[in-house]
């Protein structure tokens, strides 16, 4: 079967590097790290797993900046080469083994992709998945499996950039009837909106601000409105789709990405900004309470800190990689609370209990929640190369959310 792979070589990381500033299609033509090769079909693990037919597979930004080589080298220890990838997911059961459950053929699912404990095979658990932070797991390169801390980045499992996948019985939910399809498959980055919003909520009577309208952005702010905050909620917004998209999911202001938007902060918070000897504007007095960092970018993530008022909280939802221009100074200067909301877990605090993000997402989705609109763009795996250029280009393509479709 065919599949979209990574394999990362100091050599195929060397010239993807080199060459990407010649042309991007270097990073995906086969001699960088990224192909579409043919591969083995997957084989059961052990007898507590099932094999998925891919129906879809979600092309997140994290995959985008593995391929392009801009990720943090930091997780590397926890992944296996060559990986398929894939870690947003929805398919069907192809497989089950013995003691997998009652999972039957053709049964509609989607895989919680954190390779924990029990995917690895271990009973007694580490102290963070008895905990359910199953994303917190301390045995990412133990147990049955390759190192990977999750499906789509391990050797063992596929993902589904491919026809088929594989989960341990553990990471798999059955799908509603009455849920789409286009809506199952945005459940594990609409578990990553919930985690943040979950975890680190703001106040009712607190001002927010979402940095970034790509689809973390949004579904972080789907996440708020749908578990109930009524705080005022900025997003920045760079195109005129990403804000017509986030008026529909609740925000009370969009603020354009493309013009001074920190002095617009400024003036709506009672600041102003100050210039310094040298190098980018500062913020004196003002600034928003609680900032939800989406992007993941050296510009974002410097101006979120310089944006959120003193002693307020900054949550990076966005994969901040190697940050090279950030000034750190604003998170001394101002005592900010920083903190990282990371994938989701099984320990979510929701209407007075624990729950997991999976559990949550569908249930919203089967009681009226559609996200399905956010799927704009659909790609059959051979047209990989199309949609890595589409996705270059949004303003262009107006793209949110590009999936695989088998």
């Amino acid at each position: 079967m065919k599949a979209i792979q990574f394999n990362a070589t100091i050599p195929r990381y060397a010239i993807g590097l080199a060459g990407q500033k010649f042309s991007s299609s270097i990073l995906w033509n086969g001699m960088s790290c990224t192909s579409l090769v043919d591969v083995p079909e997957p084989a059961l693990p052990n007898d507590e797993w099932v094999k998925i037919k891919t129906r879809y597979g979600g092309i997140c930004g994290t995959d985008t900046g593995t391929i392009h080589l801009h990720t943090s080298p930091y997780l590397s220890p926890w992944s296996s080469f060559p990986f398929t990838f894939g870690h947003e997911n929805f398919g069907t059961v192809a497989e089950v083994g013995a003691r997998a459950g009652d999972f039957k053929i053709g049964e509609r699912v989607v895989v919680e992709p954190m390779l924990s404990c029990k995917p690895r095979g271990f009973k007694e658990l580490c102290r963070f998945c008895a905990r359910g932070e199953t994303n917190l797991c301390e045995r990412l390169r133990e147990g049955a499996l390759a190192p990977g801390i999750a499906t789509g980045f391990c050797r063992d499992t596929s993902g589904s950039w491919s026809e088929q996948y594989l989960a341990h019985s553990a990471q798999v939910f059955r799908v509603p009837d009455n849920v789409s399809d286009e809506n199952a498959v945005l459940v594990e980055p609409f578990g990553i909106g919930l985690h943040a919003a979950l975890q680190f909520p703001p106040r009712d009577d607190q001002t927010v601000l979402i940095m970034g309208a790509g689809i973390i952005g949004l579904l972080t702010l789907a996440a708020l409105r749908q578990t109930g905050s009524k705080a005022n909620i900025w997003v920045v917004a760079r195109y005129p789709f990403q804000a017509d998209a986030a008026r529909k999911l609740g925000a009370t202001e969009i603020i354009d990405g493309k013009r001074d938007y920190s002095t617009e902060i400024a003036k709506r918070t009672g600041g102003k900004m100050l210039k310094p000897i040298i190098g980018k504007r500062v913020l004196s007095g003002g600034g928003v309470d609680v900032t939800y960092e989406c992007v993941g970018s050296d510009d974002s993530i410097d101006d979120t800190l310089r944006l959120t008022r003193s002693r307020g909280r900054v949550v990076v939802v966005g994969v901040p990689g190697i940050p090279k221009t950030v000034d750190w100074t604003p998170l001394f200067a101002k005592e900010l609370d920083v903190v990282g909301a990371y994938n989701s877990n099984h320990a979510e605090p929701y209407r007075g209990e624990k729950r997991g993000a999976f559990d949550i997402a569908l249930e919203l989705m089967q009681n009226g929640l559609d996200l399905a609109w956010l799927v704009t763009h659909k790609f059959k795996l051979g047209d990989y190369a199309h949609a890595f250029e589409l996705l270059e280009k949004r303003g262009e393509s107006k793209a949110i959310k590009a999936v695989f479709e088998f």
